[in-house]
């Protein structure tokens, strides 16, 4: 397994300095849909920016990742060498799914230190030991949550061999989101949200509909649910696949 996840970043190695840029883009990006007079502080800019970044940057970043490190081995016709020991395949999907992790994590980790950054350079006086702690935990928090989406990512993938699937499935994670904020009788079932919730209970004083706005049991255990039913399949479809 060690082998399989070293082989897989090895694929990666020539575009970490890509991964960086993006994450960047990505939090640009994010920010040009606030309004700049709500950060006024480092706590502001943590809050708000994390607020887009892990509501749908890093939902649609880490959904693409996962499903290009799977549908490439189709396009480049490698899957047929990698699955030619029938008793392995489960280990590769496996792979796939903790070098995606490892990466993911890398770009929390960037991210958070990019706002860091930010923080020193623009609102250096506010910045304080334990405002960093707290985001640095909510930004576990939200890597946690999000890992346990992406199995299902990865299934969809490996069984329709199609971005566009994938596409659609993150269109459905942003669409229920949606429909957790907006209709609060439903949001013990929806566990999409879970990575962006620590962040708008920061907010819930800004805006009537995340009023009461938590984590719930019943989400974390659907979220355990929908990562372990991910796994599962995709390890038994995998085993099953036909390759030509």
């Amino acid at each position: 397994m060690l082998n399989i996840i070293i082989c897989e970043l090895k694929k990666f190695k020539r575009i970490w300095i890509s991964l960086i840029v993006g994450v960047f883009i990505v939090i640009e990006f994010s920010s040009l849909t606030l309004n700049s007079q709500v950060i006024k502080d480092a706590d502001s800019l943590f809050t708000w920016v994390n607020l887009t970044v892990f509501s749908y940057g890093f939902l649609i970043v880490v959904n693409l990742l996962i499903s290009y490190m799977i549908i490439l081995e189709f396009n480049n016709n490698t899957i047929v060498s990698m699955v030619t020991y029938r008793h392995e395949r489960w280990k590769l999907f496996l792979g796939k799914i903790i070098c995606a992790i490892i990466i993911s994590l890398f770009l929390y980790i960037t991210e958070f230190v990019m706002l860091t950054l930010m923080s020193y350079i623009f609102f250096k006086e506010s910045i304080t030991v334990q405002i960093l702690i707290k985001h640095f935990l909510i930004t576990l928090k939200s890597f946690f949550f999000q890992m346990l989406m992406i199995t299902v990512t990865a299934t969809l993938a490996i069984i329709s061999k199609k971005i566009i699937v994938t596409i659609v499935y993150i269109g459905v994670q942003i669409v229920a989101s949606f429909i957790f904020l907006t209709e609060p009788s439903v949001r013990a079932i929806i566990p999409f949200p879970l990575p962006v919730i620590s962040n708008l209970m920061l907010i819930h004083n800004h805006h009537k509909i995340i009023k009461d706005i938590s984590i719930l049991p019943s989400q974390v255990i659907l979220a355990f649910i929908i990562f372990v039913l991910g796994i599962l399949y995709g390890c038994f479809y995998i085993n099953k696949m036909e390759v030509e």
